[in-house]
């Protein structure tokens, strides 16, 4: 299957199953009662218990067997899938309350709660297969940033599939995989690399702590077993081992904070970066009036966030000091309380060898495990500080990207031309019977003939009568890509391949400068080309050509309709 007709088809499934559920007179007759049952009766519930209840629920002789009816029609097992949605097998209290919250009251389980469930289901399999297969590149990211795709996707809620294209202002798009590939990356190392190395570095404190406490009770017995051998000396001893637990204790409660203010300073940090990003690659001075007063606009707004982060890290960084220098203070502290339980131990060495070397070698054990407890816990953050900077790079590359996009030239002329051909590709137009008919293709030859190749008339009819504008006085309407080309020529706006890089707006020319036209719709960064094109497979459809493939090979130039239109 091509990627337009995917694309094509999987928004079509998705508005037919949302029309289905929403049109569904029966379904909103039930639901509009606004039936409700006690939420605490699925929590830890497991799949056969949940089927249980509701078969149960299913022969009440009241209004609630009705709103079990409807969970089972909607397929059982489905609604169950959406209830536990970590997939661990079992519906836990969290998962109840976040199911039940959607009418603002968590005790009950209402119409309006199982409505938001019954619409997910809709598209809960088609959108698992699309994002699976966009990570597999088997569908370019680009295509996912589409209008209508956007359309569809939002009534889901949560959605990021826009995230997978940076949609321009002029209506191009610049990203590509790898765009798709920085924020998929950055995903990863904020919500999965980062947060284990977190996780990893509490459970090794844990684990330590655990050890170096097992041994501080083998010492407590050691003294309280020879209680009173030791005498006041033993009274001593033990008092300062609490002083220094104490210090241990003060010194772990730093270190909580420390490392809290270090993750809330990443976060300002990696959107200050992100931000600094797109505020470099701003341009206020384009060939476009409105791109220049939208971008002036942005860069206040922006140079005002970023103010605001700055001054946010700043108190992170005056907070990590004032809590380090605490935490040093404790350190000497417990130095100082070390020192002096050496020398009470030297005092029992001299009454009492014997325990003196048991003393010392527990307290040895405990030494070494701070010593390896510590050097663990430095690695793990130094493994986090990488990761940290990682994410600041991708949000960088991120914010370039967006301020690139948001800088893109173009006239009014070239954006409606955009959106008009993302509108008619996503009405789906194609031929009725293959030869250069129908009534959408007979809309775009503006009364030329009727039988002949469309391709030139789709972006005539893009840059001027689909507008209801002036365009035509500037760009003309021609039925043929020669007529095409050669006003393009005589107009200076014409450049053949190699010697010019297409702008989204842009129109491709093919073979022999006069076989076929396409509009440009985005350049990757390694010039790969996107297009949308009338007459391509009998559609208008969205192309891409490789550099080397060879539909690019065909491709001899370009009219450029940025510059043409903006003069």
């Amino acid at each position: 299957m091509s990627l337009n007709s995917f694309i094509n088809k999987l928004g079509s499934v998705i508005k037919t199953k949302f029309e289905e559920l929403t049109n569904d007179t029966e379904l909103q007759s039930t639901f509009s009662k606004n039936y409700s049952i006690d939420a605490s009766i699925f929590a830890g519930a497991d799949l056969d218990t949940f089927k249980s209840k509701i078969a149960q629920g299913m022969n009440l002789d009241s209004s609630d067997s009705i709103f079990y009816q409807n969970i089972n029609n909607a397929d059982v097992e489905d609604v169950f899938d959406c209830f536990d949605k970590n997939g661990d097998g079992t519906i836990s209290e969290e998962e109840i309350s976040e199911i039940s919250s959607v009418d603002n009251n968590e005790d009950t389980i209402s119409s309006l709660d199982m409505m938001n469930v019954f619409n997910s289901l809709a598209y809960k399999d088609i959108l698992d297969t699309f994002d699976e297969l966009v990570k597999a590149g088997q569908i370019d990211p680009q295509q996912a940033n589409s209008q209508a795709m956007q359309n569809y996707t939002s009534n889901i809620g949560g959605s990021n599939y826009q995230n997978y294209g940076s949609q321009t202002q002029n209506g191009s798009t610049i990203s590509s995989e790898e765009q798709y590939s920085t924020k998929d990356k950055l995903d990863k190392i904020e919500n999965e690399e980062i947060p284990e190395l977190e996780k990893q570095r509490e459970e090794t404190i844990q684990e330590y702590d655990k050890k170096i406490e097992d041994e501080k009770k083998n010492l407590d017995e050691l003294i309280e077993e020879n209680k009173e051998e030791l005498g006041e000396l033993g009274e001593d001893y033990d008092k300062k081992q609490e002083e220094i637990e104490q210090c241990d204790s003060k010194i772990s409660e730093y270190d909580t904070k420390i490392n809290d203010e270090k993750s809330k300073k990443h976060e300002s940090e990696s959107t200050l970066a992100n931000l600094e990003a797109e505020l470099g690659a701003l341009d206020t001075e384009t060939n476009d009036e409105e791109i220049n007063k939208t971008n002036k606009e942005r860069k206040s707004e922006i140079e005002t966030q970023i103010k605001e982060l700055k001054e946010k890290i700043a108190q992170n960084d005056k907070k990590i000091e004032e809590y380090e220098k605490s935490q040093e203070k404790q350190k000497e502290l417990k130095a100082q309380k070390q020192a002096e339980l050496s020398a009470i131990q030297d005092k029992i060495a001299k009454e009492n060898p014997d325990i003196a070397q048991k003393m010392e070698d527990i307290q040895s054990n405990i030494e070494k495990l701070e010593s390896e407890k510590e050097t663990k816990v430095e690695e793990i953050d130094k493994e986090i500080e990488t990761k940290r900077e990682e994410a600041k790079k991708y949000q960088e590359e991120i914010g370039k990207k967006t301020g690139e996009a948001e800088s893109l030239t173009g006239s009014k002329m070239v954006q409606d031309a955009l959106e008009l051909a993302q509108q008619e590709l996503q009405k789906g137009v194609s031929e009725i019977s293959g030869n250069n008919d129908g009534a959408e293709i007979d809309k775009y030859r503006n009364g030329a003939a009727n039988g002949q190749p469309w391709c030139a008339s789709f972006v005539s009819w893009i840059y001027g009568a689909g507008q209801n504008s002036d365009n035509a006085a500037t760009f003309g309407y021609d039925a043929s890509v020669a007529g095409i080309r050669s006003k393009a020529q005589s107009a200076g706006y014409y450049a053949a391949k190699g010697s010019y890089t297409p702008q989204a707006g842009d129109l491709m020319i093919q073979e022999n400068n006069a076989s076929h036209v396409g509009v440009v719709t985005g350049v990757d960064a390694d010039g790969t080309i996107h297009t949308i094109e009338g007459n391509s497979s009998d559609q208008v459809a969205q192309r891409t050509y490789a550099p080397g493939s060879s539909g690019y090979n065909k491709i001899s130039g370009w009219v450029q309709m940025n510059e043409w239109l903006s003069k």
